[in-house]
């Protein structure tokens, strides 16, 4: 009888979500293993994210339109903590107490909001890179056409994008072309600044050894931005695999439709790409002198 009623809840419409409510014992499994996942790092990833933000809010210093992406950034994964996880586990748990109202409408807010996050926060990660470029090819005029307004003014942008990319999922059959648009192009402009970033500084390398004392007073700043550039890298990396079991979930569900081992492969998917975001915190503490001295006085005062 209980296998019957959830065949019946599979034919019902839960807005524009594929169903696959039937249940077996990898999908139990799999749902016990992402709840607690989750559920854990859930509290990590609001906690990590939520320090970030404070040491940015509060030390003046830092109130410069680089580290205001990064605190945009940071924003989105405090989000992916507070939102999106919760919602995973809320939305499961009501899988499985076969309350189909509750679950229609917990799992269209956590996956509204966790292609709206993933989305802003990629995109983000290519925003940094270009600012970084910006640094070393405006030089002086850097200051006065890379405001915070219009860094605050582009994450407001970005986001109205991602949120409008993920309604269209209401209307448009193959939406999944959105999506993997959206990866491709930021990763191609990641990589294509990153590199830049990396010929301007051997190109100021070899000057170096030219011209001593000519360029000697932008050594300094050349090298901070290679290393945000490999900052970005690391960032960057870290989202290209956890992203990748994601990747694969869309491959396999466009070639065979929304199976049971579908809906599995997007649970671990979902899982591995909130996890990213609860490393960020750590990577930018390690990678980042200002922000690694304000955590440590932070904590300390605390």
């Amino acid at each position: 009888m209980l296998d019957l009623n959830r065949t019946n809840l599979s034919l019902l419409n839960c807005f524009y979500l594929d169903l696959r409510l039937e249940q077996t014992n990898d999908t139990f499994i799999a749902t016990v293993v992402t709840c607690i996942l989750n559920a854990v790092f859930s509290l990590i990833t609001a906690i990590g994210n939520f320090v970030i933000l404070q040491v940015i809010w509060r030390k003046q210093e830092l109130h410069t339109p680089s580290f205001t992406l990064l605190f945009c950034l940071a924003a989105s994964d405090l989000l992916v903590g507070l939102v999106c996880q919760p919602f995973f586990v809320a939305y499961k748990i009501t899988e499985h107490t076969d309350n189909f109202g509750a679950y229609c409408i917990l799992r269209m807010i956590q996956s509204i909001s966790g292609w709206a996050t993933t989305g802003t926060s990629l995109t983000l990660l290519s925003a940094v890179s270009v600012d970084r470029l910006l640094v070393l090819t405006l030089h002086l005029r850097y200051n006065n056409i890379v405001t915070v307004k219009r860094i605050l003014l582009t994450v407001f942008v970005v986001w109205n994008l991602c949120v409008t990319i993920v309604m269209l999922r209401f209307c448009v059959r193959q939406w999944l072309i959105f999506p993997v648009a959206t990866v491709v192009t930021s990763f191609l402009v990641a990589t294509m600044s990153t590199l830049k970033i990396f010929q301007i500084v051997r190109r100021h390398q070899r000057q170096i050894s030219q011209q001593q004392q000519s360029v000697q007073s932008n050594t300094v700043d050349v090298l901070k931005c290679r290393k945000s550039a490999v900052t970005v890298l690391y960032v960057y990396g870290l989202f290209v695999i956890f992203y990748l079991p994601m990747c694969a979930a869309m491959a396999l569900e466009t070639l065979t439709g929304y199976t049971l081992t579908v809906k599995m492969a997007y649970d671990y998917a979902a899982t591995a790409v909130f996890m990213n975001s609860f490393l960020n915190p750590f990577v930018y503490c390690l990678r980042i002198g200002e922000i690694r001295r304000a955590v440590k006085n932070l904590l300390k005062r605390n």
